[in-house]
């Protein structure tokens, strides 16, 4: 098969549109389109060497293991939701904070995916401001945004006041304490929930800053505070690595606990990529192995 046929095969395969292609590439969509229709009179070898390279990381991925499945009654899980679920009904700020990799992301997005009305957004130390958080949420609503804090509260306040609405703002230990004031005022005027996920440091943060009073007015909006961490029983895990011998699960519950969910996943998906070139599922010695390859040591 030819380059053409293959990113055509791949295109439908992948339902990848061309403008997505393009975005993934580097390549211009009329480069793409004038390639695909084999009218292209540019350099064809430098966009097909561009295509190959790009088709064999993108195969990879598309065909890549999925070797865990959610598990709703996952204690963490399930602290999650009902941090959500108060926040949506009451139309309150809550928290929920802890260890890294526990499932909180995971757990924001099902609820944001199984439930109408939820905004979900995630700051980062590009996007810690109060001017950074606003925007994004305006940018959510599909809403122009502005360069002004005032404008951005003014635009989110009459699109959200009486909706009854929820805001997820994933990462929030990232925010600055103008960033955390404007999300309190938000709450306050517009009464939309509002839920902030990050790690310890946040709630921390309210209690042992020099800014106490400020943070206090933060705090003691938040009544649902809710922490997870990296602790698992073994029925939870049995239920999302349901195809484990217990030796293998045996295992993914110390790794689990002593890094982290997330961590666990990925090292069992790369040890299956490797199992199942080799004509055979995943053992003991390939999740060893892969921990080691990966961590060394």
């Amino acid at each position: 098969m030819d380059v053409r046929n293959m990113l055509s095969t791949f295109m439908k395969e992948s339902g990848k549109s061309q403008r997505q292609i393009s975005k993934e590439t580097g390549l211009s969509t009329s480069v793409i389109s004038q390639y695909l229709d084999n009218s292209y009179t540019g350099n064809n070898d430098k966009v097909e060497n561009t295509i190959i390279q790009y088709l064999s990381v993108s195969k990879e991925r598309l065909n890549g293991f999925q070797t865990s499945q959610f598990y709703k009654d996952l204690y963490n899980t399930k602290e999650v939701l009902f941090t959500c679920s108060h926040a949506h009904i009451k139309n309150d700020i809550t928290l929920v904070c802890g260890a890294a990799g526990a499932g909180k992301t995971t757990a924001l997005e099902y609820y944001c995916k199984n439930n109408p009305g939820v905004i979900m957004v995630t700051a980062n130390s590009c996007a810690s401001s109060a001017t950074a958080i606003l925007s994004l949420i305006v940018e959510k609503l599909g809403k122009k945004v502005t360069y002004s804090r005032s404008a951005l509260m003014k635009e989110l306040i009459e699109q959200l006041s009486d909706t009854n609405r929820l805001i997820i703002i994933d990462e929030a230990d990232h925010l600055t304490l103008n960033a955390l004031q404007a999300i309190r005022n938000l709450n306050d005027q517009a009464k939309v929930g509002i839920v902030l996920s990050g790690n310890d440091k946040i709630y921390n943060q309210m209690l042992t800053s020099k800014h106490g009073y400020e943070f206090d007015q933060i705090r003691t909006r938040i009544i649902v505070r809710k922490r997870v961490f990296n602790d698992y029983t073994v029925e939870e895990l049995n239920s999302i690595f349901p195809t484990l011998n217990d030796e293998c699960l045996g295992f993914m519950l110390e790794l689990s606990s002593e890094e982290s969910l997330r961590t666990a996943i990925k090292i069992l998906e790369i040890a299956s990529e490797y199992a199942d070139e080799m004509g055979r599922t995943v053992t003991l010695k390939d999740l060893r192995a892969t921990k080691k390859q990966l961590f060394g040591g």
